[in-house]
């Protein structure tokens, strides 16, 4: 009887023996099978990191246009065939860069006269037609960026004719 209850306690312990080794090959295979996925997701999500990058292109944010009207308006007289002819223009002028617009107001006397000598200069049959019209306008941006330059300050972008009268 002692030998059965020895057998009994052996069997016992061998039991237990076994459920410890089952229990440590399950934790075993648990561990193997959570770094095989966190291995093979990052294998797919991070494979990148050897192929070349395209560089990040920033916009500019650019700031909104200020316009600021020219006044008082423009007034030119013209000799046509023996006739005297008008032009009144009212200009505004717009642009991003508030120094540039800065200088614009601080010298605008210089504008003025150089704007009146261009204007003055100008055939009446041309600037009646609208690609007299547009070239007048972009000889006004002309005189007034190369103004501004030659004193160091920014540029105007447009300039907008908001009243344009031929008499």
């Amino acid at each position: 009887m002692a030998e059965e209850e020895n057998k009994t306690e052996e069997e016992q312990s061998g039991e237990g023996g076994s459920k410890k080794k089952l229990i440590i090959i399950i934790a075993i295979v648990a561990i193997l099978a959570i770094g095989l996925s966190v291995g093979v997701t990052m294998f797919l999500l991070g494979g990148d990191e050897d192929a070349p990058t395209e560089p990040v292109i920033e916009e500019e944010v650019k700031e909104p246009a200020s316009y600021i009207p020219i006044k008082p308006a423009f007034l030119v007289t013209f000799n046509v065939d023996g006739r005297q002819r008008y032009m009144q223009i009212s200009l505004s002028v717009s642009s991003r860069d508030a120094s540039a617009l800065d200088a614009l107001d601080h010298h605008m006397p210089l504008i003025r006269s150089r704007l009146l000598n261009v204007y003055a200069d100008q055939d009446f049959q041309q600037i009646r037609t609208e690609e007299g019209k547009l070239a007048l306008q972009a000889q006004t941006v002309e005189v007034i960026n190369t103004v501004l330059s030659s004193e160091e300050a920014g540029e105007i972008e447009n300039v907008y004719f908001t009243n344009f009268v031929l008499q």
